[in-house]
């Protein structure tokens, strides 16, 4: 693994199982017992990847845009990443824009994602390129180039208005994975203003997952214009919010 040019990083503990916890935001970064199952559930499944991935045309390249608030450990990223190769043309290109505040080192997030054998040729070299900022950004090239990881390291209103102001989404984001610690861990990420930069960045037909089905949450995406309902969720967590994207309110 490279060394890490960040030296601010923040503090985290491990559990019994090694699983990390932000001290930060007393808040886990995954579900220590299936965090895969959840994150490929949760991002994966809730935005249908996989058939949408499987239905972009053979003949008509392009880039197919996903937009994260809260990088992490990195696990949606490989899951997102995974699901791709296996499915998706590979004249296309999936842009993986993620942002964070707060990152892990290298270390800690190879770590982190060393749980999950199956995810190990990504985590590995996710982890061997990942230098994480105190600020900036970073972009990373694998699969030849048909997978574009760009982090931001900013705040959530930063880093959202540059992805706005360099059109790094391009038209517009086709999924969002509305990530982070919870609503009551982290306001700063579930603001109004937070939904209406995610509506900024959409377009219709964009799609959007998130763990959390705070009502001041669902109000907030459905005033900016998404169309949002409840699914089963997974393991411990009752339910989650899916949704679409249909037209900007504001």
């Amino acid at each position: 693994m490279r060394t890490s040019e960040f030296t601010n990083e923040p503090v985290i503990t491990w559990d019994d199982n090694g699983a990390p916890r932000s001290v930060r935001f007393d808040d886990k970064y995954f579900c220590q017992e299936n965090g895969y199952d959840e994150a490929i559930y949760v991002c994966c499944n809730l935005n249908a990847l996989e058939a949408r991935f499987k239905a972009l045309p053979v003949e008509s390249p392009g880039t197919f845009t996903i937009v994260e608030t809260g990088f992490g450990t990195g696990l949606d990223f490989c899951c997102a990443r995974q699901v791709w190769e296996a499915n998706a043309p590979p004249s296309w290109i999936m842009h993986f824009i993620s942002l964070e505040r707060y990152p892990l080192s290298a270390e800690q997030l190879g770590r982190a994602l060393g749980h999950w054998t199956q995810l190990a040729q990504f985590a590995n070299e996710l982890a061997a390129a990942y230098i994480p900022k105190a600020t900036g950004s970073q972009d990373l090239f694998f699969k030849d180039g048909h997978v574009h990881l760009t982090i931001i390291f900013d705040d959530v209103i930063a880093a959202l208005e540059k992805i706005l102001q360099d059109r790094l989404a391009g038209a517009g984001a086709d999924a969002l994975f509305l990530d982070g610690f919870a609503p009551s861990k982290n306001p700063a990420m579930w603001t109004p203003e937070v939904f209406r930069l995610l509506a900024a960045l959409s377009r219709p037909g964009t799609t959007l997952s998130t763990f959390t089905v705070a009502g001041f949450v669902r109000r907030g995406l459905e005033a900016q214009g998404f169309s949002l309902i409840k699914k089963p969720g997974h393991g411990k967590k009752s339910e989650l919010l899916t949704g679409i994207f249909s037209d900007r309110k504001s």
